[in-house]
């Protein structure tokens, strides 16, 4: 496993503190082997800079997902550091506070615009800017997360599982498009896993019962952790993983297969 991504240069986007999926792909993904860089929104630079540097990133620049200047500007950076990337992953995703516990016909088109904008859109924006630096691979891969709220109805997280079935369309037609060009583009699909985001998202007490519920029914009897999540990544951002693409693979110890 360490060396799954031996001689591979990559960026990962989103990360948001050590509770992320962000930050845990960025360690995981360095000791398989690979070369991170990663980036933070401007607000988390203090906080996560030094974190990233303590796990070996050297390379890593603030970005906001919704900005293209901002998008452009670490790209560039980053790209010129790295050389070329050989995979992209995308774990962007935004819900302003207190969104979530109000009805989603209680949701503005502003606030909706928003929560599409930094969750789906930014994934093209991302690509976008990193073509020039996966053309340079031999391997190129873009890998983005998901969840089953994409389809299945999720209390308590109505316009973020919208804005999952939005990227799972993106990432289609994303594959259409970059697929003639060498590039693979595929997603993981995960259950709740209890990270700072969540919390703020759905609430401490509602992740714990959730998850307990899924370690309940998954045929495994087994929760899924991050780390899970990292080496589903790690394969689909990999040369291992060839001629796969607009593919979503789930990690849910396979409780989505369960039917009573």
């Amino acid at each position: 496993m360490t060396k799954l991504l031996s001689g591979c240069r990559g960026l990962v986007v989103g990360v948001s503190g050590a509770e992320s999926i962000g930050y845990n792909l960025a360690r995981d993904l360095t000791v398989m082997g690979a070369q991170v860089a990663a980036t933070y929104r401007p607000a988390r630079r203090i906080s996560v800079a030094p974190l990233l540097e303590s796990i070996g990133i050297e390379q890593h620049a603030q970005l906001e997902a919704t900005d293209d200047v901002s998008i452009g500007a670490a790209f560039s950076q980053l790209g010129a550091a790295l050389g070329r990337f050989d995979f992209l992953i995308h774990t962007c995703v935004h819900v302003p506070e207190g969104l979530l516990s109000r009805p989603l016909t209680g949701v503005s088109r502003d606030e909706f615009n928003t929560v599409l904008d930094a969750s789906t859109y930014s994934l093209i924006a991302l690509c976008q800017q990193a073509a020039p630096w996966l053309a340079r691979s031999r391997h190129p891969r873009v890998v983005t997360l998901t969840s089953a709220s994409a389809t299945r109805l999720t209390p308590n997280y109505h316009v973020a599982g919208i804005a999952k079935a939005a990227l799972g369309a993106t990432l289609l037609d994303l594959a259409g498009e970059l697929g003639p060009r060498g590039v693979l583009c595929n997603a993981v699909s995960f259950s709740l896993v209890e990270t700072a985001g969540a919390r703020r998202a759905v609430g401490e007490q509602n992740i714990a019962a959730t998850r307990a519920a899924l370690k309940r029914r998954a045929p495994t009897q087994r929760a899924v952790e991050p780390g899970h999540v990292s080496r589903a990544v790690a394969f689909l951002a990999s040369p291992l993983c060839e001629n796969t693409t607009g593919e979503t693979l789930t990690v849910d110890g396979g409780y989505s297969r369960v039917y009573l």
